[in-house]
C-alpha cells in the first residue's frame, strides 16, 4: 500500500516531479523554502526514499503524482 502523505507533502512532491527547486516550490506555495524542506524530508521519509529523485519515482509508482 502506498505511504499516506499530507496533502501538502503531496503537494511538494509534485512540485519535485517537475523539477523545481525548494525555493521555486516554496514560492508557488507561498511558503518558506525551510518549510518545504521540511515537508521534503518527512515525505522522503514516509516514502523510504534517498534522495529527490527516487522519492518523485517512488510517487510515480504509487500514483502520488501524474
Amino acid at each position: 500500500a502506498a505511504p499516506t502523505l499530507t496533502a501538502r507533502e503531496i503537494q511538494v512532491l509534485e512540485g519535485m516531479s517537475h523539477g523545481r527547486s525548494n525555493a521555486e516550490i516554496g514560492r508557488e506555495l507561498f511558503l518558506s523554502e525551510d518549510t518545504v524542506k521540511t515537508h521534503a524530508r518527512r515525505l522522503f521519509k514516509k516514502l523510504g526514499a534517498s534522495d529527490r529523485a527516487h522519492a518523485v519515482a517512488l510517487g510515480f509508482r504509487w500514483g502520488l503524482v501524474r
